[in-house]
């Protein structure tokens, strides 16, 4: 697979190295030809026809070397590959419903790793919930699932589950989310209805990963975990933020989540999601 998009990528640079180089040399053949079929009745014009050829000749060598090593240095640059061409890898992010954490998965991820499929739990306790309490913005919910669907995707082969960083959050930052996460029943920052939060940047350091993105994974949301990923894979804003996760994300599987809309400020959430359709690409 590696040969195959090197190979590729290789082409279609060494396209664009033909598209530079032939229109310099059709413009030469086509003088060339103009001088050859022009007619010439003296010695003095047939000197000053060849003068003309070794001039060209020579301006079109000069250009040619002064674009060749530009063309070649950039046949030796990898291809920086686009979302829609990064590849599916066979490796999944689970994302924990509501009031549970990492460790309450721990067996299933043990199973999914027994089974060939690298699999790692979204890093936090429980107590990560707190701020959402009553229904209000899952942005700290998110935050935390870009964190680790982004170091795994840029992880060697994208699934590298050894390699997701610890964040740094405290049971202080914890209260001061409770205190400014907005929405919910208590309508904390004007407004129930998601599309009128204020931005309001979740704490914790989530620190972001030195490359770029491998492949795409797979999610597996449980109970609130399935909503919660399907708005982390739209391409709308929600609470300032659009994270538009389907660019590393090839599928969702969702367990026993609550998709169907419901009555009061503690399901605006879903509501909010399921005015969308998913993309092709999910």
């Amino acid at each position: 697979s590696t040969f195959n998009i090197q190979h590729s990528t290789f082409n279609i640079q060494h396209s664009t190295f033909d598209r530079s180089i032939f229109p310099i040399y059709s413009l030469h053949a086509l003088y060339l030809t103009m001088l050859i079929t022009t007619p010439t009745t003296t010695m003095h014009s047939c000197k000053r026809l060849h003068i003309h050829i070794r001039v060209s000749t020579f301006l079109l060598l000069l250009v040619h070397c002064t674009l060749l090593p530009t063309l070649t240095y950039s046949l030796s640059q990898p291809q920086q590959q686009t979302p829609s061409t990064l590849p599916k890898i066979k490796a999944a992010i689970l994302v924990p419903g509501f009031l549970t954490g990492a460790d309450e998965f721990a067996p299933l991820v043990k199973s999914l790793n027994l089974r060939g499929i690298p699999t790692i739990a979204v890093p936090f306790p429980n107590w990560h919930w707190i701020p959402c309490l009553g229904g209000r913005s899952m942005r700290p919910m998110l935050e935390r699932i870009d964190h680790t669907v982004r170091h795994l995707t840029s992880s060697t082969g994208a699934c590298d589950i050894t390699s997701i960083p610890e964040f740094k959050y405290s049971f202080w930052d914890c209260l001061n989310d409770f205190w400014d996460n907005p929405g919910g029943v208590a309508a904390v920052g004007g407004s129930a209805e998601v599309d009128s939060y204020p931005t309001v940047q979740p704490r914790g350091n989530f620190p972001r990963p030195s490359g770029d993105a491998q492949g795409r994974i797979a999610l597996i949301g449980h109970s609130a975990g399935g909503w919660i990923s399907r708005v982390y894979l739209s391409d709308r804003e929600y609470g300032g933020r659009t994270y538009a996760g389907s660019k590393l994300v090839h599928s969702l599987i969702t367990l026993g989540s609550p998709h169907g809309d419901a009555p009061g400020e503690a399901f605006e959430g879903v509501q909010w999601i399921n005015r969308e359709t998913l993309s092709e690409d999910v």
